[in-house]
């Protein structure tokens, strides 16, 4: 058999390396809000991220870096949303009010023309859970911008993991217990969905589950198929697979059935390495369309192997929202997705 990591250790080191460049880390405050299993659920918006420094320092001096690297489009969608959304909040507004404090995701940013040594620190479950603050102190703008570039990859990936955990957290609460039973039981692996998901449809090595409503449709849709070798997650090999899957999604004239959009080389789809359940994958995202009608949206694929079993787990997560804001609904996939987790346990990136 062959050995992933061989192939694929260049993708894993990049992930590594973002991983190792993080700003300090305030242990105290970790470890307590550990210990404090009081601490309230974290509030806010999904994608939101408050801002707090003096309103004329943020509009003068931060906003524009700010909204630059957060409010970018969010790639592969069918319209354009931003990736998060910015609240400004004064320092005296936020200080003891558990509304803000209690938000998710909170940058903080301090001017003091008198500090010798600028720094950023991050802490994790500070005032809720679950919550990421990165608090930023800086003499002026531009020791801001050094510190913002250098650690900016890091923020954005951190501030994501909590909106996924907070998702995960929501829909465990209303976990469709016989789906999950299914899963567990069919095919040896775990996934949450609330109520309102359902399986459309369900083999040996595929299912549909998906939930409609009368302004969306989102599902995911998976398939199991034997392991060869590290072609597995190239981008190719991922399209020619997810095609050949999706195919089994039929649309609502004769038919019709889901494919993947190609033909546009500013919606081509994208690949990345990640990671879920601990082991190597790689995230796709894209837009899908239906061949023989005019239907489409954006899809978000991942791939990774169950190494216990030598076979490959690719799950589609797809979302159908015309003429509606699709971000927070694809996200909500998303966290679907990356909260898989294989029954066996196994030594995970290696095949042997």
């Amino acid at each position: 058999m062959h050995r992933i990591l061989a192939l694929t250790g260049l993708a894993c080191a990049l992930l590594l390396g973002m991983a190792s460049c993080h700003p300090q880390t305030d242990k105290k405050t970790e470890k307590k809000a550990a210990v404090k299993q009081s601490l309230p659920g974290s509030g806010g918006k999904t994608c939101e991220i408050i801002v707090v420094c003096p309103k004329a320092y943020y509009e003068n001096l931060f906003r524009d870096s700010l909204q630059q690297w957060f409010m970018e489009p969010q790639p592969l969608l069918n319209q354009a949303e931003p990736r998060f959304t910015l609240a400004n909040i004064q320092p005296e507004a936020f200080k003891d009010n558990p509304m803000f404090m209690h938000h998710r995701n909170i940058l903080g940013i301090e001017v003091d023309a008198a500090l010798e040594q600028p720094s950023v620190e991050m802490s994790a479950n500070r005032w809720a859970i679950p919550q990421v603050v990165f608090w930023f102190k800086v003499k002026n703008s531009g020791q801001f911008d050094s510190l913002f570039s250098r650690y900016k990859d890091f923020i954005r990936h951190n501030i994501y993991e909590r909106e996924y955990e907070r998702i995960q957290r929501v829909f465990k609460k209303s976990e469709n217990i016989d789906l999950s039973r299914n899963l567990e039981k069919h095919y040896g692996f775990s996934l949450v969905f609330p109520e309102g998901f359902e399986f459309a449809s369900m083999r040996k090595d595929f299912a549909w589950i998906r939930k409609e409503s009368k302004y969306a449709g989102q599902g995911i849709v998976f398939q199991i198929y034997p392991y060869t070798d590290a072609g597995t997650f190239t981008l190719p090999h991922i399209l020619k697979k997810r095609n050949e899957m999706v195919a089994n999604i039929p649309g609502p004239l004769d038919g019709s059935y889901m494919t993947t959009e190609t033909g546009y080389p500013d919606v081509y789809p994208e690949s990345r390495p990640i990671q879920i359940d601990g082991r190597y994958a790689v995230e796709t995202r894209g837009l899908w369309k239906l061949k023989g009608d005019f239907m489409g949206g954006p899809f978000v694929n991942y791939v990774l192997v169950d190494t216990a079993q030598n076979r490959v787990l690719m799950m589609d997560a797809y979302l159908y929202s015309p003429r509606k804001p699709k971000r927070d609904l694809l996200i909500q996939m998303e966290a679907i997705a990356r909260g898989l987790k294989f029954l066996q346990t196994d030594n995970k990136d290696n095949i042997k």
